[in-house]
């Protein structure tokens, strides 16, 4: 499933208002009576997920009718708990109704167990619990449990921040994975006769996938380490794939590989303006690409987990 990234969709959002719930960035939560209500938004639906005091048979069956009078063919049960996803082909699905299936739900179990209380999400007592985010992920849990997710990510922040890598390996890996965009540099320019910058993406990728193959750090020096990288083999690939074309024109009209005639085409001064303005146009079409990646390493070196209160809509 698909979630949203930083944003509570505009529906969801107004729902959540209106029922009084809390967020987190992607997600409408809270407790009304004595349920815990999430929803958020998916790829092509929304989905609503409710967890409640108990669940038995008779309660899934249920659900399973109120779903089927609303002609809603997607659920999947949790312990004491279902998520209902609302499909989207075409247009979005009636907030409205969501929100009376809620109500009826709602109110259902409140009735049926009015003395009931939820569970924590992690070691499943019916202690105090309190809504938070962990991850941006919402769940319902106890101090007791609060406690130790808290511990646990401040070690695994610290163990991500101390992870070993060494960026001459790194830098290595970035030139050696690099390598295949050489030979697509060479086919492009060779069967097109005209060299497509956009080839120098695959350095940049190739080089990235390479760097952390071989243990290269992530770091923002690692980043400059794959651009450094990505430099030379973008440089590097250009030349020897323009090489490459005279050698094959040159062989076309000898029938011999001729270095010598080589080395006179590239010092050609119509030919080392084209070789510049091909080079140019490399790291032209590259440099995007380069600030994409580097931006996600970036943040990928300064991802940590968290674990937070939710907040007011």
């Amino acid at each position: 499933m698909v979630k949203g990234d930083i944003m509570l969709w505009p529906g969801v959002k107004k729902l959540g208002k209106e029922l009084g719930l809390k967020r987190t960035d992607f997600e409408a939560v809270g407790i009304i009576k004595n349920c815990f209500v999430k929803m958020y938004d998916g790829h092509n639906m929304k989905v609503l997920e409710l967890y409640v005091p108990e669940m038995d048979d008779d309660d899934k069956a249920h659900i399973v009718r109120k779903l089927e009078s609303n002609k809603i063919k997607k659920h999947e049960w949790f312990l004491n708990g279902v998520k209902i996803i609302f499909v989207e082909m075409v247009k979005p699905y009636s907030m409205q109704k969501i929100k009376d299936l809620l109500e009826e739900l709602v109110n259902y179990f409140s009735s049926k167990y009015p003395a009931g209380v939820l569970q924590c999400q992690h070691c499943g007592q019916p202690d105090e619990t309190e809504i938070y985010g962990i991850n941006n992920v919402s769940v319902l849990i106890c101090s007791d449990c609060y406690k130790q997710a808290e511990r646990k990510i401040e070690n695994e922040n610290l163990e991500q921040k101390n992870i070993e890598g060494n960026y001459l390996w790194g830098f290595l890996g970035a030139i050696i994975f690099a390598i295949p965009g050489i030979l697509l540099a060479i086919l492009l320019f060779v069967f097109l006769n005209s060299l497509a910058a956009a080839s120098a993406v695959v350095y940049i990728l190739l080089g990235i996938i390479g760097y952390k193959k071989f243990k290269g750090k992530i770091s923002p020096v690692g980043a400059v380490v794959i651009v450094i990288a990505g430099i030379i083999m973008v440089g590097a690939g250009t030349i020897i794939a323009y090489s490459v074309f005279w050698l094959v024109e040159l062989y076309k009209e000898t029938g011999i590989i001729f270095m010598d005639g080589l080395f006179y085409i590239l010092e050609m001064p119509e030919i080392q303006s084209e070789l510049r303005i091909n080079i140019l146009l490399s790291y032209v079409v590259s440099a995007v690409y380069f600030a994409f990646q580097l931006n996600l390493m970036v943040k990928e070196w300064k991802n940590q987990k968290v674990i937070s209160k939710t907040r007011d809509i």
